[in-house]
């Protein structure tokens, strides 16, 4: 930037002395022009007064008088030259088409000027009409405008010269004066940029509104950033916490975005960030990358729905445009494999209630038909009457269970007060004393005086399903324990038997509703599978949990932990 600096001084200063001596000739030039005209004019009416003296007639004598570089001409008022100081006028043209002639005709006096391209220099005609009506014409040359400067040249080159010089000797000097205030505001805007406050520097007035322009739009841009880091921000805790899947491809499938879910979902490595990293080293699944190509090569939205792994997924895949240009591809996971266990439950539950309903119809119509049409024998009327007595109870009960499960799932109020279960196990231990007398199957209580916030009509209901149970699936001479415990924050309510226990692979679906793990056994206990649903209901209701633990031919042992304050 210096060396322009120095060059543009240069040949400022040289445009400047060049102009300067052009205008020096020009008005010297005119200045010249205008002393030789008045000259010349004041020469003319000497003449005139002393050819006066000679009646206008002895024109030779006139050559005599020191002329000064003069040219005398005496033309007659027909144009023809009669006299010339220089030239015989024997050889010279008729002058009457002559400007200063013409004019002198007319106006009494007249003048020209006329460059001579043979000798480069223009001529300055002057005519006076005599009175004799001769016109006497006086003429000089003088040099024109480029021979003036021309000769001028050499001053101006000598002058150039001297200012190349001075320039070289003071324009570092010079160059560092003007740099200085543009440095110091070089450095101001570059603290603006770094977000420092602006300083106050000796600066040129006019960068003041450039500085101030600069640090305005560099608020704008500042407070752009922060809403678009905002934005980012929101957008990375929006997607950080959605529960579905969300990934963002380029059109070369490499991965520009992919939340926590979506890599838990396709069972990717949670602590490697895959950003800028193939898809495929995420999900090696056929069917998806099928999918993700098909998308971004034929352009049209896919969905699809696979099982992977243990999960249910419905997949779906759109593609990104910009400018009907395919940009990639945004795919949404979303994982209902809760929703799929809660259908298949729901239709195992819609199946299992017909099968319920329909045994003991089937058995109670079977049975009734038989007897309508007379097929069954005298003394069989009261037995099957007995067995439609029984089955119809058994039917009441099982649809009173449904109902009585529907709206504990429905209940939306909750209902509490202070209960001493405790005193409610024990109460229910004495009711079903007769039946675990029956098979000789001791049940014993343990604990004391436990008061806890809860729905008293669901924990009675809890505890009676918990213990009869045990009584149920406890072979003759076994025994059924209730135990009651608490500390300051839950209580603890444990039922643990003697009898056949639960199969390892059927204790995570033994509350589930109407499962049981012989059926065979369930028909003679005439229990209807949904008991240990009710109680799952009844302590999510409370919220509390169930512990179970059991082994096969050895008994069962199953743990209830409510909450004391609700």
């Amino acid at each position: 930037m210096k060396k322009r600096i120095y060059l543009n001084l240069f040949l400022l200063a040289s445009i400047a002395v060049l102009c300067v001596g052009i205008l020096l000739v020009m008005i010297f030039y005119n200045f010249y022009i205008t002393e030789q005209k008045q000259s010349l004019r004041d020469y003319s009416h000497i003449m005139v007064n002393i050819l006066e003296t000679m009646e206008f007639k002895d024109f030779e004598s006139i050559t005599n008088i020191e002329n000064l570089g003069y040219r005398i001409t005496v033309v007659e008022n027909n144009g023809r030259v009669i006299f010339d100081s220089t030239t015989d006028p024997t050889y010279l043209e008729n002058h009457i088409g002559r400007e200063e002639i013409q004019e002198a005709l007319e106006k009494g006096h007249g003048e020209s000027i006329r460059y001579s391209t043979t000798i480069q220099r223009n001529t300055y005609y002057y005519a006076i009409l005599l009175p004799n009506n001769l016109i006497l014409r006086i003429s000089r040359d003088f040099d024109s405008m480029i021979s003036v400067f021309m000769k001028m040249i050499p001053g101006i080159i000598f002058i150039i010269l001297s200012i190349v010089i001075i320039s070289f000797i003071i324009a570092p000097t010079l160059t560092r004066k003007i740099l200085r205030p543009i440095e110091e505001t070089t450095l101001n805007i570059e603290s603006i940029i770094s977000g420092k406050e602006p300083r106050d520097i000796n600066t040129y007035d006019e960068l003041l509104p450039f500085i101030q322009a600069v640090s305005k739009q560099n608020q704008k841009i500042n407070a752009y950033i922060r809403a678009l880091k905002e934005r980012a921000d929101t957008l990375e805790t929006d997607t950080s916490n959605m529960n579905e899947g969300l990934i963002i491809v380029d059109k070369d499938k490499k991965i520009l975005l992919a939340n926590p879910s979506s890599i838990r979902i396709l069972g990717g490595i949670e602590t490697i960030s895959y950003t800028n990293n193939s898809f495929i080293r995420l999900c090696r699944n056929l069917e998806i990358n099928q999918a993700l190509h098909d998308c971004i090569n034929i352009i049209e939205s896919k969905d699809i729905t696979i099982k992977l792994s243990d999960k249910y997924l419905n997949i779906l895949i759109n593609p990104i445009m910009s400018e009907e240009a395919i940009q990639g591809a945004l795919i949404l996971l979303v994982d209902y494999t809760e929703k799929y266990k809660l259908e298949m439950a729901r239709r195992e539950f819609s199946s299992n209630v017909s099968h319920e309903l329909k045994t003991p119809l089937t058995i109670i119509n079977g049975y009734a038909e038989m007897i309508e049409t007379g097929m069954a024998k005298q003394e069989d009327i009261k037995r099957f009457s007995r067995i439609i007595r029984e089955e119809g109870t058994r039917l009441l009960f099982l649809i009173d269970s449904i109902m009585r499960l529907s709206k504990i799932e429905e209940k939306q109020v909750k209902e509490y007060s202070p209960i001493d279960i405790y005193s409610i196990a024990k109460d229910i231990v004495k009711r079903l004393s007769i039946v675990a007398l029956d098979k000789n199957i001791d049940v014993s209580i343990y604990g004391n005086k436990t008061i806890i916030n809860a729905n008293q009509t669901m924990i009675e209901e809890l505890l009676y399903n918990l213990i009869d149970n045990g009584i149920k699936y406890t072979k003759p001479l076994g025994k059924v324990n209730v135990d009651i415990k608490k500390d300051k924050e839950h209580c603890y309510i444990k039922v643990s038997d003697t009898g056949i226990g639960i199969p390892k692979e059927d204790q995570d679906r033994i509350f589930e509703r109407f499962y049981t793990v012989d059926k065979s056994r369930s028909r003679k206990t005439k229990s209807t599978g949904l008991g240990l649903s009710i109680v799952k209901h009844i302590v999510g209701y409370h919220n509390g949990r169930i512990e179970l633990e059991s082994e096969e031919n050895r008994g069962t042992e199953i743990t209830v932990i409510l909450p004391r304050n609700l």
